[in-house]
């Protein structure tokens, strides 16, 4: 599976190699469908086409690996950095370019031709030059530090000189001061270091399991330095309470969710690349990485790493970014002949009752087939960039798979190089809910980091949070009263707000191939090759809509659906957008239920 997939992806971008206009800024760069450009980063894509000249002797992934070097050579600044993208000098980013070209000279640097080799030895010593004097000085989140500990590590097998080893320890070991107490890895947010009201520290999931983590291990592997590698590797058993059955990353909460995949993160290499190193050492690292590799493997369509399950359905364009972060990840698994089986159960499928994260104000709640997050984390990375309030950040059944996902409050563009702006951006937010509106304002429960939660882990599993619906910068006074409670076969949400006009929002995940019908006016079943959901209310359940779409110019008129889909970029969902009217101070009671699908024989 291993080999076929990045076979598959490597082959995908070469026929999005830039050949035909020879301009050198343009020819050897990879164009990304998505975003109609070059990223700079694409020469990322150079070692994983290394590693597959080696494998099949293939003479057009070499090709494609030089003219690319060649590419990237616009992007070098006169420092020695490089920037980010061709519109963007963030000059971090390195990190990965030294990263990638040190690995694809240090396993397979035999495959070029002397002058080559020598051309690609100097830039690659100019790089970690440029990083081992700046580093400290770029700034920017933990996983930049930490990864230099890596490109460090690379520089000192590749080059022999003493100055890279000492850097390397040097970063590597003021890294084991940015772990919690509960075992996370923190930094991703300004400051770095910063503590909020609620003692929470900047967490970001995807970032660790698929960048910082790796880069440790990268480094304690090179280096042989056990005490990193252990405290890497606990760690990196702590993230994976967050691995759902299906191999996603529960990245609901972090700080950086506006970039989250349901299978990982936007940018970043992919959870192979750390948990892959240790897979032969660790069982449990092992079906980690098979989980989230079949996955990848789902989310692929014609070549390309998608951003999310749903995005080919809504029928939104792969950014090329996915697939050659990821390409990485996996062909230096597969360089060190490690190709992961399933042999055990993951954490959260044997996990039972709650388990909570001081660190982060976030608690995974386990009930028979049911999983469910809720948090009311207080660190904001961006204005309304991850939901918090003591919400249901993930709602997820073993038969039916994910129920609800927590997105970002308003969907924009954080990083505009590095998001993909989909269709239709007005109101896609996917959290569940509690909304009034003023004017283009919203004011949304999710929105509230001083809300409060408790739980109960008795017969019945039951979350009940309190606070008010705020806008994004907290202002706000209405306070909003909500309870979660999950038994063996249903998940029952309870709530009431004194706000006037208020209305509770459950978008329930759905591609457009899932059918949706009203079985009485409190009653909707979603229906779906997985099995039956069943949505009951004691107030009238209504469906949003009006969620445009391009009408192509050769298509007359829209077709009309019944029930319409939002589409988010975070996690990658579709979703139909069930309702309730509230009426002030008044309770309400909604109930999910899940039917399994009939049994075919």
């Amino acid at each position: 599976m291993y080999f076929e997939l990045l076979k598959e992806w490597c082959d995908a971008l070469l026929n999005l190699q830039v050949r035909e206009i020879k301009r050198k800024e343009i020819y050897g760069g990879i164009m990304c469908p998505s975003c109609a450009r070059i990223h700079g980063r694409c020469g990322d894509t150079i070692y994983p086409l290394m590693f597959m000249t080696s494998k099949t002797g293939e003479v057009k992934y070499m090709e494609a690996a030089k003219l690319l070097f060649d590419w990237t050579e616009n992007m070098v600044r006169p420092d020695g950095s490089y920037n980010n993208d061709t519109n963007s000098d963030w000059k971090g980013i390195t990190v990965f370019a030294a990263i990638q070209l040190g690995e694809a000279l240090y396993y397979h640097s035999d495959l070029l031709d002397s002058v080559t080799r020598q051309r690609w030895l100097r830039r690659f010593r100019i790089s970690v030059d440029y990083l081992h004097d700046n580093i400290e000085r770029i700034g920017g989140n933990i996983n930049y530090p930490v990864t230099c500990a890596a490109a460090m590590s690379i520089a000192y097998k590749l080059l022999r000189l003493e100055k890279y080893a000492i850097k390397a320890k040097k970063l590597a070991k003021e890294a084991l001061h940015y772990f919690t107490e509960d075992g996370l890895l923190y930094g991703e947010g300004k400051p770095q270091d910063g503590t909020t009201a609620k003692g929470c520290r900047p967490v970001d999931l995807g970032y660790n399991v698929e960048e910082s983590l790796p880069g440790l291990i990268t480094y304690a592997l090179y280096m042989e330095d056990e005490e990193v590698l252990n405290i890497a590797a606990k760690s990196m058993e702590t993230h994976l309470s967050f691995m759902l059955s299906d191999g996603a990353w529960d990245n609901s909460w972090g700080t950086r969710n506006n970039k989250w995949s349901y299978w990982g993160s936007r940018t970043s290499d992919g959870c192979q690349a750390g948990y892959g190193l240790l897979a032969e050492h660790n069982p449990i690292f092992a079906e980690a990485v098979y989980r989230n590799t079949l996955l990848l493997k789902e989310c692929t369509h014609e070549g390309l790493l998608h951003g999310g399950p749903m995005y080919h359905s809504a029928g939104e364009p792969p950014c090329v970014h996915h697939t050659f972060c990821h390409a990485k990840a996996i062909a230096i698994m597969l360089e060190h002949g490690i190709c992961p089986k399933s042999s055990v159960m993951l954490p959260r499928e044997t996990a039972l009752g709650v388990t909570h994260f001081p660190s982060i104000h976030v608690s995974l709640a386990a009930k028979e087939e049911w999983r469910m997050t809720i948090s009311d984390y207080d660190f904001e990375y961006s204005e309304e960039g991850h939901a918090t309030g003591g919400a249901i950040t993930l709602l997820w059944n073993k038969r039916f798979g994910p129920i609800c996902v927590g997105t970002m409050g308003k969907y924009y563009l954080v990083e505009p190089n590095n998001m993909q702006l989909p269709m239709y951006t007005k109101d896609i937010c996917l959290t569940p809910r509690i909304e009034t509106c003023t004017g283009e304002t919203y004011y949304r429960n999710i929105n509230d980091k001083a809300a409060r939660v408790e739980y109960q882990d008795e017969d019945n599993i039951t979350f009940h949070t309190k606070g008010k619906l705020v806008d994004g910068k907290q202002n706000g006074t209405d306070p909003f009263d909500l309870e979660y409670i999950m038994t063996e076969d249903a998940v029952e949400l309870r709530g009431s707000v004194d706000a006037e006009h208020a209305v509770f929002y459950l978008p329930i995940i759905s591609a457009s191939t899932d059918t949706v019908k009203q079985d009485s006016e409190n009653c909707y079943i979603v229906t779906s090759a997985r099995g039956e959901l069943i949505l009951k209310a004691d107030h009238p359940i209504r469906v949003k809509g009006g969620f445009d779409k391009k009408i192509p110019l050769d298509q007359e008129e829209a077709v009309a659906q019944d029930i319409t889909r939002v589409f988010n970029p975070v996690s990658g969902f579709e979703a139909v957008v069930f309702y309730l009217k509230l009426e002030t101070g008044k309770k309400f009671r909604l109930k999910i239920q899940i039917k399994p699908a009939a049994l075919s024989y």
